[in-house]
């Protein structure tokens, strides 16, 4: 299989059945990256151990898009032109980054290679639906209902501040959801927003967020913003509670917070592995002396999910699983739900954590 430049190929290409995971192994996100083709892995070697699938081997091909639009497009485009037997894909998990999704998508649809997306999508780069596009966690804008469901529980009285990048459509999109989930349950008034690009510097933001008297934010931004607004507002008052995006919130949050980020909750996808639905599968892995962590869980359930369509199907072919996947409830690791235009009816809600060391435990 050939090469395009910036990306790196992990595994031979002359197998039974050639799948990717795309996922950046280099940058901010190199660990979510690394943590989703961990799982990929997993799950595709539990397979060839016992036979491969419908008596193929499967053969793992990783390619590190490093979350660049250029590259997510080029990769795409050059597996859509690989055609030949032996060079085939016949199921791509991700991306991981999805600013260039909705060319993406579109590009391994129209080369009938399958397509499941392991993390949630926003809603406005996820681009149209096609019928071997699986969204197999939902959206992002679903973590507005979470966050605002934990506040009610435990700050329930509390003036939120969204601190917000105006820039990042993704972000915007995010913020809107949380105002309109405010507004829905009668506490808009509970809620003010903030955005970067109407202050002079972070520093006259973080004292006009602490002048305002609210001492609770949800802070959505770059990993940097993130972290030095966070530091910010905790210089101004040590009490005041941050919330950050988990994805966001990376290792120059660490470094910057010091340990003030052990203070700080974290909005995140749910860990599985504590879920009753992923226990018999969990009970299996640790069996093999495996431990999924973080994404390495969505990574591995989105190759079970192939699996199963692949059996109920009979068959690799996209047209056929596309079918297999609308055509009833399928068995997920984390339960039976139904894909209508590759939607989860049973979306997935977003955890609230916080860390302990280089551990992170689900609160919500």
């Amino acid at each position: 299989m050939g090469l395009a430049a910036g990306m790196l190929w992990g595994g031979k290409a002359w197998a039974d059945v050639n799948i990717a995971v795309i996922a950046p192994q280099a940058g901010e996100s190199q660990t979510f990256g690394e943590e989703l083709i961990s799982g990929v892995k997993m799950a595709v070697d539990g397979i060839n151990a016992q036979g491969g699938l419908r008596g193929e081997k499967i053969n793992l091909i990783t390619v590190d898009d490093r979350c660049d639009d250029r590259l997510a497009v080029s990769t795409a485009q050059m597996m859509a032109v690989n055609t030949s037997q032996t060079d085939k894909i016949s199921m791509v998990i991700g991306p991981y980054c999805s600013n260039a999704f909705e060319q993406v998508s579109g590009i391994y649809a129209k080369a009938n290679i399958f397509q499941i997306v392991p993390t949630a999508l926003s809603t406005k780069t996820a681009g149209k639906d096609y019928q071997g596009l699986v969204k197999m966690a939902g959206y992002k804008d679903r973590q507005s209902v979470d966050f605002y469901n934990f506040y009610t529980k435990r700050y329930p009285e509390a003036r939120v501040a969204i601190v917000y990048d105006s820039n990042d459509r993704e972000i915007v999109e995010i913020a809107a959801s949380l105002q309109q989930e405010f507004k829905k349950h009668g506490k808009l008034n509970k809620l003010q927003a903030f955005s970067y690009t109407s202050y002079e510097d972070a520093d006259d933001l973080a004292e006009t967020v602490a002048k305002s008297g609210i001492r609770l934010a949800y802070i959505l931004g770059s990993p940097t913003q993130s972290a030095e607004m966070a530091k910010l507002l905790k210089d101004e008052d040590e009490s005041f509670v941050i919330f950050v995006n988990k994805y966001k919130a990376q290792e120059d949050y660490d470094e910057i917070m010091g340990d003030l980020a052990e203070d700080t909750y974290y909005v995140g996808l749910p860990s599985l592995k504590d879920s009753p639905d992923f226990a018999e599968t969990l009970v299996k892995l640790r069996l093999h002396g495996v431990e999924p962590e973080g994404l390495g869980v969505y990574g591995f359930s989105a190759v079970k999910l192939w699996e199963e369509l692949v059996k109920k199907a009979d068959s690799f072919e996209y047209k056929k699983l596309a079918s297999a996947l609308n055509s009833g409830s399928i068995e997920t690791v984390w339960g039976e739900t139904m894909f209508n235009n590759g939607n989860p009816e049973k979306a997935l809600n977003y955890g609230i954590f916080m860390r302990q060391g280089e551990q992170y435990t689900q609160v919500y």
